[in-house]
């Protein structure tokens, strides 16, 4: 069969070398680097219509699963007609800094805040391929500018695209998975500092174990009433049915164990009565400590 040299060739990037694994990537990132993004994006000069940084986390043992859990900031400098700087005795300083305190963690890409990938990200991505070798380094846009009403994140990976035979093949941005993943502490965290946008100073102050506890409560009621009217309205056929939706109901119903209301109120009030043994027995803590502490004064 006659070749020809008038196609396009696209080559999907592998997870790593030697790995044939072609679109498999999932990238997870932490609320604490959106966070540090964009503090870096507020703190920026005026004149610089974006930032960059390196991203730190874990991968998996072939490379297809990615855990971003830190960043640091870069200072970098570009042009339009694509000459990037980037300081490269910063990143390499503070990279041995961070391996000091958790060496786990090493460069799996780069950030960038935007809606769109620009043509100097073609070299930066080049760069930070020579930090992440053997494997892929992936790129991360942040939409700091709120394009629709949130702060969007999108990971991307690099691919060749060119003409066979040509000496300069280009490059193409292909977008991979992005979730964003935390633990139940960060999840805690995250609601306090919701809480602040119904304030009208946007402050928001710790709550006590019973106020957390009523909160929680009114959620899940909140979210049960959503439930309940979803599957009244496709009894009604008032909307239509989601089989998706279905499965996954189905699925959260069968987990949750099937109690008597008499043995699930006695349960209720037993753990009732030892968080409120718990909150009496700290503040009684709390009260012999400044006594103490104000006789040794006296003394």
């Amino acid at each position: 069969m006659p070749t020809s040299t008038s196609f396009l060739h696209l080559q999907f990037p592998p997870a790593s070398l030697g790995t044939s694994s072609p679109s498999t990537f999932s990238v997870s990132v932490g609320p604490v680097v959106l966070f540090s993004v964009l503090d870096h994006y507020l703190r920026r000069p005026e004149q610089q219509p974006r930032v960059i940084g390196a991203l730190l986390g874990v991968r998996s043992e072939d490379g297809s699963e990615v855990e971003i859990r830190n960043c640091f900031p870069l200072s970098h400098s570009e042009t339009s007609d694509q000459q990037v700087v980037v300081d490269t005795e910063y990143l390499n300083q503070m990279y041995s800094l961070h391996q000091r305190v958790n060496s786990k963690e090493t460069i799996v890409g780069w950030y960038a805040t935007g809606t769109e990938i620009n043509p100097n990200s073609v070299w930066i991505h080049e760069f930070f391929a020579n930090e992440t070798a053997p494997f892929q380094p992936v790129h991360l846009l942040v939409d700091t500018k709120l394009s629709n009403d949130k702060m969007a994140c999108r990971a991307f990976v690099s691919s060749q695209v060119g003409v066979p035979g040509t000496d300069h093949p280009g490059s193409m941005f292909l977008q991979i998975p992005c979730d964003v993943k935390y633990f139940d502490a960060e999840r805690s965290g995250l609601d306090l500092i919701s809480m602040a946008k119904d304030t009208p100073d946007r402050t928001a102050g710790l709550l006590s174990d019973m106020d957390s506890l009523e909160r929680s409560v009114l959620q899940v009621q909140n979210m049960i009433e959503t439930v309940s009217t979803y599957v009244n309205s496709v009894l009604t056929k008032k909307e239509q049915a989601n089989s998706a939706i279905g499965r996954f109901l189905m699925d959260t119903v069968s987990l949750v164990p099937r109690i008597d209301a008499d043995e699930f109120e006695k349960m209720f009030s037993s753990h009732l009565q030892d968080l409120l043994m718990v909150v009496y027995l700290a503040n009684l803590t709390r009260t012999q400590l400044a006594i103490a502490e104000r006789l040794h004064k006296m003394m």
